[in-house]
């Protein structure tokens, strides 16, 4: 088990940069005194958490959440013949 934590702890990425950015990276780091290297993963880590989270959940101007809430709040009636077909899906897939 311990190996495989070493292992993991052990990937890598390369990435090239062009000289002015390894030189902004170095100096930021100076800046955060840390090394380069934890500066941008961590930077790196952040940014790729950030784009996740932007995927995984949307956001409503107000007037639409207010919309989406009363929805929630209040669904409208089924219509017959989907309160027949959710009752055939409730039949054949939950009761079992």
């Amino acid at each position: 088990m311990l190996k495989e934590t070493t292992r993991k702890a052990r990937e890598r990425i390369d990435v090239r940069l062009r000289p002015e950015q390894k030189t902004e990276i170095e100096r930021a780091a100076h800046i955060k005194r840390t090394h380069g290297d934890r500066f941008h993963h961590s930077d790196a880590v952040a940014k790729c958490q950030k784009a996740i989270r932007e995927y995984e959940t949307w956001t409503l101007e107000r007037p639409d959440a207010e919309i989406f809430a009363a929805a929630l709040l209040e669904p409208t009636a089924l219509g017959p013949q989907l309160a027949q077909a959710a009752k055939r899906y409730k039949e054949r897939f939950l009761k079992r």
